[in-house]
C-alpha cells in the first residue's frame, strides 16, 4: 500500500468535514483547501471520487460545498483509502481469496510475507476511525501549546 497525495488530501478533507459532521453546515470547497493546504482544482477530483462513494455530498450555487453523510465514528481510514488508492494488499496474491491464480499459492513464501503485511496493515487502518483521528489531533495541539514560550 502507497499512500499518494490524493490519498492523504481525501484523508485531511474527510478530516476537515468531520468537525462539521452534524451541525447542518454546508463547507465551502475553498475553506477546506485553505485549512488543508490543497490545491482546489486537485481537492475537486478528490471530492467527486467520495461523493461518488457516498462519503460527501455537495450543494452547487452560493452557499455550496460538501457535508459529511457518514459520522466519523462510522468512518475508518481504510474505508476512505480503498476509495482513492485501491486495495490495501501490496501485491494481488495476498488478497484473500487470490486474484492472482499463479499455481504455486501452496508452496509460494513470498506469498505468506505478504499475507502477514495485509493483515498488519488492515488491522491498523480498519481499525483507527476518523473520530480517533480527531481526538489525536486534539491531544496533539494541546501538547504543542505547553510548550510554546513567548518573550
Amino acid at each position: 500500500m502507497k499512500i499518494t497525495y490524493k490519498g492523504d488530501y481525501a484523508l485531511k478533507a474527510i478530516l476537515d468535514l468531520c468537525y462539521f459532521y452534524g451541525s447542518n453546515t454546508v463547507v465551502p470547497i475553498t475553506d477546506i483547501s485553505r485549512r488543508q493546504n490543497i490545491p482546489v482544482k486537485f481537492l475537486e477530483h478528490i471530492m467527486l471520487s467520495l461523493k461518488k462513494a457516498g462519503f460527501v455530498d455537495s450543494k452547487r450555487g452560493t452557499g455550496g460545498g460538501f457535508v459529511l453523510l457518514k459520522s466519523p465514528g462510522e468512518m475508518t481510514i481504510g474505508d476512505v483509502v480503498r476509495v482513492i488508492e485501491g486495495p490495501i494488499e501490496p501485491i494481488a496474491c495476498s488478497k484473500c481469496p487470490s486474484e492472482a491464480d499463479c499455481g504455486e499459492e501452496d508452496i509460494c513464501a513470498f506469498r505468506e510475507v505478504w499475507l502477514k503485511v495485509t493483515k498488519a496493515t488492515t488491522d491498523i487502518v480498519d481499525y483507527v476511525t476518523f473520530t480517533d483521528i480527531m481526538r489525536r489531533t486534539k491531544e496533539l495541539k494541546e501538547i504543542s501549546s505547553e510548550y510554546m514560550y513567548y518573550i
